[in-house]
C-alpha cells in the first residue's frame, strides 16, 4: 500500500469511529474492510480492462501496419521489377505517400512489357514559362516524365539521350541535365542526392 493511500485510510478510520460510536466496532471494521477490498478489486478490474483494450488496439495497429506494408510492396512490385532493381527506402516512401498516382502510372502510362527500374520526384523545366512537378521514371524501355496530375506524360528514348549530368540548385536542391539530341532537358527541385545519383547512373547504364 502506498503512503498516500495509507494516510487516507487512517483519516477515514478516524471519521468512521466518530460516526459509529454506538455501533459494534468489530462489525463496522469488517464492513469498512469489505468495502475497501471491493473498491480495490473494482479498480484493479478497470485497470486490467484498460490494459487489455490498449493491447488490442496495439495489435490492431500492428495488423494494419503489416497490411499496409504488404499493399505497398505489391504496388512497388508493379511499378518496378524488384528482381532487376531492388527498391530503396526513398521509393518505398514515395509509393506509400502517392498510391493513387503510381497505380495510374502502372495502368495508363506503362506500355506493354514495360517496368520501372527507379524514379525521382522533381520539377521539369519544360520551357521558360512552364515548370511541371512530377516524377522522372526510368524503365527498361525509356525514360518518362509524368506530371503529378498525369496530364503531361513525356517519354525520352535511350537512343537519343547523349549524356546525363547533375548540378547544384541552391543550398539544398539538386538538379539533373539530360542532353537529349540537341535539346537540353532540365529537372530540378531534387532533394535526395542518393536517389538522384541512382537515377542518373541507371540512365547512363542503359544508353
Amino acid at each position: 500500500m502506498g503512503v498516500y493511500k495509507s494516510v487516507c485510510y487512517k483519516v477515514e478510520d478516524v471519521f468512521v469511529r466518530m460516526l459509529s460510536r454506538k455501533k459494534d466496532s468489530n462489525v463496522v471494521q469488517v464492513k469498512v474492510t469489505d468495502y475497501r477490498q471491493a473498491k480495490e478489486a473494482q479498480k484493479a478490474q478497470k485497470k486490467s480492462e484498460k490494459q487489455q483494450r490498449l493491447a488490442e488496439l496495439q495489435k490492431e495497429k500492428e495488423r494494419q501496419k503489416a497490411k499496409e506494408h504488404q499493399e505497398i510492396l505489391e504496388l512497388l512490385g508493379k511499378v518496378m521489377d524488384l528482381n532487376q532493381s531492388p527498391y530503396t527506402q526513398y521509393e518505398y516512401n514515395e509509393v506509400k505517400a502517392n498510391k493513387n498516382f503510381f497505380n495510374k502510372v502502372v495502368s495508363s502510362v506503362y506500355e506493354t512489357n514495360e517496368y520501372g527500374l527507379c524514379f525521382l520526384k522533381c520539377e521539369f523545366d519544360k520551357s521558360k514559362k512552364q515548370e511541371l512537378k512530377g516524377y522522372l521514371i526510368v524503365t527498361n524501355h525509356r525514360v518518362w516524365f509524368v506530371s503529378n496530375d498525369l496530364q503531361t506524360q513525356q517519354k525520352f528514348r535511350y537512343q537519343t539521350i547523349k549524356d546525363v549530368k547533375w548540378f547544384k540548385d541552391g543550398m539544398l536542391e539538386k538538379g539533373l541535365k539530360i542532353q537529349y539530341g540537341k535539346k537540353k532537358l532540365e529537372f530540378d527541385e531534387i532533394f535526395d542526392k542518393n536517389q538522384m545519383e541512382r537515377v542518373a547512373s541507371k540512365i547512363k547504364h542503359l544508353l
